[in-house]
């Protein structure tokens, strides 16, 4: 008894080895993709964008570590975890192709001659940017820098925790640290979301006299929702003056971009 028993403890490593030897990709990219989606947690950011990449993970970690190899070996609810699994991995493409492309080709329209820039706010460390801000805020003043002929709206009101208002913080940044003129910027600093920043932005460009042409400066990802929103605010024409993620934060924003995409084809905001 004791010999036979040996001999199946021994059988069942082979196949638990066997297994782990043909999905040891599936575990890899699911360790790596867990990892991913944990590190906006160093910055205490968290969400859908940690939840749902750091669900997947999981699933993936399990399928490769405790599913049988022989479909017949399978239960039926470990059968159903790979169907889900299966399905959540094709649509996660076809969400990927199709929302990305949009936000790559919003990216890259440029803008209107003598275009008004629209700055999106985001976080801020008492008077000082965050780096994402800055990001948007370099682009901008590099715009600024190369068409004299376009003005500003830096764009945020005040934050959970914040002193000053985002708007105020970017147009000290854009005038104390890169030189642009203050009377090229004017402040929005009420609002506190995506559609906010752009129908006020539209209202303080109508009270100025601006150009009704825009350019959005934030990251790649945001171009094609707040292209969207400046249209439904009443802009003329929408381009892009895009910058760059920070790449550990690229997926957590990624996956909250989408949700929020899919929230405004439902709710329009």
């Amino acid at each position: 008894m004791k010999a036979k028993a040996e001999k199946i403890k021994r059988k069942n490593k082979g196949k638990r080895t066997g297994r782990l030897r043909k999905r040891w990709p599936l575990l890899v990219g699911s360790l790596v993709l867990l990892l991913w989606s944990l590190l906006p947690l160093v910055n205490g950011i968290h969400g859908v964008g940690v939840l749902v990449p750091g669900a997947a993970a999981l699933l993936g970690i399990g399928i490769a570590l405790f599913a049988p190899a022989k479909k017949t070996e399978r239960k039926r609810w470990q059968k159903g975890m790979t169907a889900v699994f299966i399905t959540g991995v094709c649509l996660v493409a076809a969400t990927a192709v199709t929302f990305s492309g949009l936000m790559i080709a919003s990216a890259a329209k440029a803008p209107e001659e003598g275009a008004t820039v629209i700055v999106l706010g985001s976080k801020i460390y008492g008077s000082r940017p965050s780096r994402m801000l800055r990001a948007r805020l370099d682009v901008a003043a590099d715009y600024l820098e190369a068409h004299p002929a376009s003005n500003c709206v830096v764009s945020g009101g005040l934050g959970k925790g914040e002193t000053y208002t985002e708007a105020e913080v970017m147009k000290n940044y854009l005038v104390n640290d890169r030189g642009i003129a203050a009377d090229r910027i004017a402040c929005e600093d009420t609002s506190t979301d995506t559609h906010e920043n752009t129908a006020f932005s539209l209202t303080v460009i109508e009270e100025k006299g601006w150009s009704r042409d825009v350019a959005i400066a934030t990251q790649v990802f945001h171009q094609y929702r707040a292209g969207v929103n400046a249209r439904w605010a009443g802009a003329d024409s929408v381009g892009g003056i895009a910058c760059f993620s920070p790449p550990h934060l690229m997926l957590n924003y990624w996956v909250r971009e989408c949700a929020a995409i899919c929230r405004l084809w439902l709710l329009r905001y």
